[in-house]
């Protein structure tokens, strides 16, 4: 009876796989109409590969702060009408505007001090440096120190650390794997290899949003790890057979078999969690680049000066 019933929990997950495993799997009918796991795994692929995936390079790429001097002069367009009195009250209201944007804390020495916590307030203070270094380029030496101040403050608050799951990018990697040594170089093998990048580029968080999750949930472990790691130790239990007179024997079928079970329950969950990389990208874009993502058509400097300070404060452009 136990053999029939291992047989059966077999051939059930292995038929599984090779349901998920199909390149062109049929749409299965299901109460709603709906089949919600090809739905996600394509919503996954499309709109993490071919929409989200370049804003998430392009952001990572141009995050960090215009430096004048260092960077292109080309950049650099500063306003040959504006007196440098002019220049310096314009600077003066950007930085008067981020002081009153971030959110304020007290150090350990008991000093007050201002610091980023959310998305909104990074992309300002970026937006509003960007235009003093590039607009402005005032020599006043109080603003320059100013200047200096908030750029460490954004550099250190934006900086990412990877946040995401080491098994999901495994069980996608070899996922793909798979799919070569089975069918070879395909454009889905290509889409899905990106489908990974960008789940490892979303998976990226600042160093406020950290905090964040911190401060809701505590420092506990991922929990895909923590599903990986039962699985395996799953597999280790042993099992003994209590013999009439008492004695007790390893009972070496019952653990080959549970662990056959385990193995391909582990390769059941592997990969769904490879087929799910690129979505699960999807929902680490919402959480870690939601508010704070820049696009290459956005608003220009004079534009995002005009937006915040008011038309009557634009002058003509040198």
């Amino acid at each position: 009876m136990r053999k029939h019933l291992t047989l059966s929990v077999v051939l059930v997950l292995l038929s599984t796989v090779c349901l998920f495993a199909q390149e062109d799997p049929e749409v299965v009918a299901s109460g709603s109409g709906i089949d919600w796991f090809s739905l996600a795994i394509g919503a996954g692929y499309l709109l993490g590969v071919f929409v989200l995936l370049p804003i998430v390079i392009y952001t990572n790429i141009k995050s960090g702060l215009f430096v004048a001097g260092i960077e292109s002069s080309e950049q650099t367009r500063p306003f040959e009408k504006l007196t440098d009195e002019q220049k310096d009250m314009r600077a003066y209201g950007i930085l008067e505007n981020i002081e009153e944007r971030l959110t304020p804390f007290e150090s350990e020495e008991g000093e007050e001090l201002l610091t980023i916590t959310n998305g909104k307030q990074a992309k300002f203070v970026k937006h509003g440096l960007d235009y003093i270094n590039k607009r402005l380029l005032t020599e006043n030496e109080e603003i320059s120190d100013q200047v200096a101040d908030f750029s460490y403050v954004y550099e250190d608050r934006t900086e990412r650390a990877f946040t995401g799951s080491n098994w999901i990018i495994g069980c996608s990697a070899a996922l793909g794997i798979l799919f070569f040594i089975t069918g070879g170089i395909s454009t889905f093998l290509f889409i899905h290899f990106l489908g990974l990048v960008f789940y490892i580029l979303s998976s990226r968080t600042t160093m406020y949003g950290i905090e964040k999750r911190m401060a809701y949930f505590g420092s506990t472990g991922g929990v895909i790890g923590s599903i990986m790691s039962g699985l395996f130790l799953g597999n280790g239990t042993k099992y003994y057979l209590k013999h009439s007179d008492g004695s007790k024997t390893r009972d070496w079928e019952t653990e080959g078999q549970m662990a056959l079970i385990g193995l391909v329950i582990l390769f059941v969950v592997a990969m769904v969690l490879g087929f799910f990389a690129a979505f699960l990208g999807v929902i680490n874009f919402i959480i870690n680049y939601s508010a704070s993502f820049l696009l290459p058509f956005k608003n220009s400097d004079d534009d995002w000066y005009t937006k915040n300070f008011g038309q009557a404060n634009r002058l003509a452009m040198a």
